[in-house]
């Protein structure tokens, strides 16, 4: 897996959230961000299907 440098803007009342959770769970903010990503992900998948990727560079 490749790192993928992405600027994220979030409103600071809702990164605050994040970063509490980041600390009690022993977790960077990056971290904390891709996993609740992969949680709703991985939801998303349960309900819908899988979401297909297409072959080339999604940009």
């Amino acid at each position: 897996m490749a790192d993928n440098p992405f600027s994220l803007r979030m409103d600071e009342t809702v990164m605050a959230k994040p970063r509490i959770l980041a600390q009690a769970n022993s977790r960077s903010i990056n971290k904390e961000i891709e996993f609740a990503v992969k949680e709703q992900l991985k939801a998303y998948e349960r309900e819908n299907g899988p979401i297909p990727l297409p072959d080339g560079p999604v940009r």
